[in-house]
């Protein structure tokens, strides 16, 4: 069975001949392993980070899961982008990027380390009411959306795993308000503009919904790439705009035949419950543990396990980047006693594996399932 067929199959709830091990090691180690400047990958696309991931999983022969399948959207008419490099040295290059559309212009700044993924250090959406009207032109003309880097990515990936088709959920303004606390304040602020702008993220992942599924495409997956959904917003907010919103899209890909999966870094556990109660996703991860999680994979797996396939859960830091790999096994078989029986289950992490993740400990997952994760 090869390592598409094998995550197909557990992401949809069977049984495959093996649990695939799939860590996730989407952006810090394929960055590490080009031996390159992270500018390079991140900045300059030489390779590209979705190419980048893709090598990796070749060569540490895990089963892939790709977050790098992105959906090509086309600027609006009017819409002028401009990079300018603030400050590069040894250590890190400064970019500023320009965007100027008929309602005003922005710009963000972003920092690209010499080894280290990029932050925004200022996010473009300064004043609420005033740059309102610039968040549909930031939007792009998502009607016209294009699939082919998605079918690239894929097409390098194989038989070497699944690659997921990004699509997003409506949230408060991460990443693009100035200071990042201000979306908070925006919420009781300004109600009926943070409506109007969950509506009019729920209005984008639609039409692209239905382009997907009226293409002759069929991603391997659609992913909703959803990093902090709980932690990063409070419950009522999630409740309101993000579940939902949810339980619409999954129906739609569910109907259209085309597996679903999230992820959601930090707190889950409602998460997982309204999903397998509530929606038709089929997968979701990565079920951190506490204290940046508060997921358990053995009550996880008894609770819902026969209606939504999971994936996780072993800790980043604590035996991911510090064990040695006898102990990085014993904490894997853990993982594979508490949720592998009846199928439906990959052996992951708790979220994205750190730059100096021992590599040993990554090759160590795939020796785990092939030794006690047959089925």
């Amino acid at each position: 069975m090869t390592s598409k067929e094998r995550m197909l199959i557990a992401m949809s709830g069977g049984t495959p001949d093996r649990v695939p091990a799939s860590p996730d090691t989407n952006w810090l180690i394929p960055a590490k392993l080009t031996g390159r400047p992270f500018w390079d990958v991140y900045l300059h696309g030489d390779p590209p980070i979705w190419k980048a991931y893709n090598d990796s999983v070749k060569h540490f022969g895990i089963d892939g899961f790709s977050h790098h399948g992105v959906i090509d959207i086309p600027d609006l008419p009017r819409v002028t982008r401009r990079n300018e490099i603030i400050e590069k040295n040894d250590e890190r290059i400064l970019l500023r990027r320009h965007f100027l559309c008929p309602e005003g212009k922005l710009y963000t700044d972003i920092l690209y380390p010499h080894n280290q993924t990029p932050a925004n250090i200022k996010n473009p959406i300064e004043d609420m009411e005033k740059q309102f009207g610039c968040l549909r032109y930031m939007q792009g003309d998502y009607e016209h959306a294009s699939f082919d880097t998605y079918r690239l990515t894929r097409e390098d990936m194989g038989e070497h795993g699944v690659v997921g088709l990004c699509l997003s959920l409506p949230t408060l303004m991460l990443e693009m308000r100035q200071p990042n606390e201000a979306m908070f304040y925006d919420y009781y602020d300004y109600p009926e503009l943070i409506g109007k702008w969950m509506q009019m993220q729920l209005d984008k992942s639609i039409s692209l919904a239905k382009q997907i599924i009226d293409s002759n495409l069929k991603p391997d997956f659609v992913f909703f790439p959803m990093s902090g959904l709980l932690t990063l917003q409070s419950e009522e907010i999630v409740r309101k705009y993000s579940y939902p919103a949810l339980k619409t899209l999954t129906r739609m890909f569910k109907e259209a035949g085309i597996l679903t999966s999230l992820h959601s870094c930090g707190k889950e556990y409602l998460t997982v419950e309204y999903a397998a109660s509530e929606t038709d996703l089929d997968c979701i991860d990565p079920l951190e543990v506490s204290p940046m999680g508060d997921c358990s994979l053995s009550d996880l797996k008894r609770k819902f396990g026969k209606r939504i396939a999971l994936k996780g859960n072993l800790h980043t830091t604590e035996v991911m980047l510090r064990m040695k790999p006898d102990g990085v096994a014993k904490a894997a078989r853990q993982c594979l006693d508490d949720a592998m029986a009846g199928g439906g289950f990959i052996l992951s992490t708790g979220d994205q594996c750190g730059r100096d993740t021992p590599l040993e400990n990554i090759t160590t997952l795939v020796e785990v399932c092939e030794k006690y994760g047959k089925y």
